[in-house]
C-alpha cells in the first residue's frame, strides 16, 4: 500500500480540492458507500451485461470500452451469484481494467449476493496488487466523501451519532453469561475479548507504577488487567448508569488508586488535571467520527513517552473494510501527531461454541486482530 506521507498527501490534495468541487458530486461518491438496490434489466441489458462480464474476465479492456459506449450498466451484477465487473476484475487480476473501472465511477465496495466485495476476492486469489489498489481506492473515497461533507457543511453523521449515543445511555443494559447486552440483543462487550485486553494492558503497562485511564468500562476486563500492574493512578470513565452502578457493586470505587469518573468522556476528559502513561478507548454506542474526535484529544492526555491504544473494532465483520478503516485511522492519527502501529494478533476466542448465544448479530468474524499502539510522532 502507499505510505502513510503518501496518502496524507492525498488526503491533504483531497481536502484542498473539496470545496472547488460541485455539491453533486457528493451524492456521486455517496453511491460507493450504499447499499446496492435489486436491478431489474431488460433482454438487452442482459445481453450487453454477459458480454462486459465476458470482456472483463478475458482482460478485454478495448471491448469493454466499446460496450461502454452502448450505455452497459458498468456495475452490472445479473449473474447467479450478483457478482459485478470489478469483482470478476479483481478475481482474475486484471489491473488495467480495474484502473479502468474505477475512473468510470464503478463503487469500490458493492457486495455480491454472498456479501462478498471485489476486495476479498482479490485477497482470496493472492492478488494482492490488485487488493491494495482497492484499499487505496476506499481510502480516497472515504476521505473525500468527508471532505465533501466538511465543505458542504452536512452534519447528518454528527447528528445521527448523538442520537444514537442518546439512545444507547438511555436504555436498560443487563449482565449476561460473561457478556453485557442492550435491550435489542445486541453484545455491548463479551468475554472472547479477554485476551485481546491482556495485550492492551501489556502495552499500556510496560512497567508497575504507571498513570493509566481507560474509556469505557464493560465487562471490566481492561481494568483487571490494568489492575495487576498496580498503577500510580487508574482512572475509568464510564457514561451508563447501568454499567456504573454494576462497578459500584464490584467495589471498583474502592480499589487502590482507581477514580472512577461518571460521564460522558466529551464532558470528562476536558476536566481531566493529569496525564497518563497510558490511555485506552472502549466505548459502545458511538461512530468513527466520535473516535476520531477521542484521538484528537489523546496529544492532550498523553505523557512524553505515553501509550495509547483502543479496541479495533473498525470494520470487524470484513478484512477489505477493517483494512480500509485502519488506513484511514492512521492517517487520521497522524494529522494529531501521532504514530500507529498495528500489531497482528490470532484470535480464536470469538469462534468458539455457544459463544454468540442469545447475541442478536456477531461483531467480530476475523481470526486475526489489528492492536493499535500509537506515540508521539518523533521530531
Amino acid at each position: 500500500m502507499d505510505s502513510v506521507q503518501e496518502q496524507e498527501a492525498k488526503k491533504q490534495k483531497i481536502e484542498q480540492e473539496a470545496p472547488q468541487v460541485e455539491e453533486t458530486e457528493i451524492a456521486q461518491e455517496q453511491e460507493a458507500n450504499e447499499e446496492p438496490t435489486t436491478v431489474e434489466y431488460d433482454e438487452e441489458d442482459i445481453k450487453l451485461g454477459n458480454q462486459l462480464i465476458a470482456a472483463v474476465i478475458a482482460n478485454d479492456l478495448e471491448t469493454c470500452k466499446e460496450l461502454a459506449k452502448q450505455d452497459v450498466d458498468l456495475c452490472f451484477s445479473g449473474d447467479d451469484l450478483g457478482r459485478t465487473p470489478l469483482h470478476h476484475a479483481a478475481e482474475h487480476g486484471h489491473m488495467e481494467i480495474i484502473e479502468w473501472l474505477l475512473s468510470e465511477k464503478h463503487p469500490y465496495n458493492l457486495t455480491d449476493k454472498n456479501e462478498v466485495t471485489a476486495g476479498e476476492l482479490a485477497l482470496k486469489n493472492n492478488h494482492t496488487k490488485v487488493y491494495e489498489r482497492l484499499v487505496d481506492e476506499g481510502v480516497r473515497t472515504e476521505l473525500l466523501i468527508r471532505a465533501l461533507k466538511k465543505a458542504f457543511g452536512d452534519d447528518d453523521d454528527d447528528e445521527a451519532s448523538k442520537i444514537a449515543n442518546e439512545a444507547y445511555l438511555n436504555q436498560k443494559l443487563h449482565y449476561d453469561d460473561n457478556k453485557l447486552m442492550d435491550e435489542n440483543d445486541d453484545a455491548v462487550m463479551m468475554g472472547w475479548e479477554g485476551p485481546l485486553m491482556v495485550e492492551h494492558a501489556k502495552v499500556m503497562c510496560p512497567k508497575e507504577g504507571l498513570n493509566v485511564i481507560n474509556v469505557g468500562f464493560g465487562l471490566g476486563l481492561i481494568d483487571t488487567e490494568l489492575q495487576k500492574y498496580k498503577p500510580k493512578n487508574h482512572y475509568i470513565i464510564e457514561a451508563h448508569p447501568d454499567v456504573y452502578a454494576h462497578m459500584l457493586e464490584l467495589g471498583w470505587d474502592k480499589k487502590p488508586s482507581v477514580k472512577i469518573l461518571f460521564g460522558r468522556w466529551q464532558d470528562m476528559v476536558p476536566k481531566l488535571d493529569i496525564l497518563f502513561d497510558g490511555v485506552f478507548f472502549d466505548t459502545y454506542g458511538e461512530f468513527y467520527d466520535d473516535l476520531r474526535a477521542f484521538h484528537d484529544c489523546v496529544p492532550n492526555m498523553l505523557n512524553e513517552n505515553g501509550i495509547y491504544t483502543w479496541f479495533n473494532g473498525l470494520g470487524a465483520t470484513n478484512q477489505f473494510f477493517q483494512d480500509i478503516y485502519c488506513n484511514i485511522s492512521e492517517i487520521d492519527l497522524r494529522e494529531f501527531g501521532l504514530s500507529t502501529e498495528y500489531i497482528d494478533m490470532p484470535i480464536s476466542t470469538w469462534a468458539e461454541q455457544g459463544v454468540w448465544d442469545g447475541v442478536r448479530q456477531k461483531y467480530w468474524v476475523l481470526d486475526t486482530y489489528k492492536l493499535p499502539i500509537c506515540k508521539f510522532l518523533e521530531q
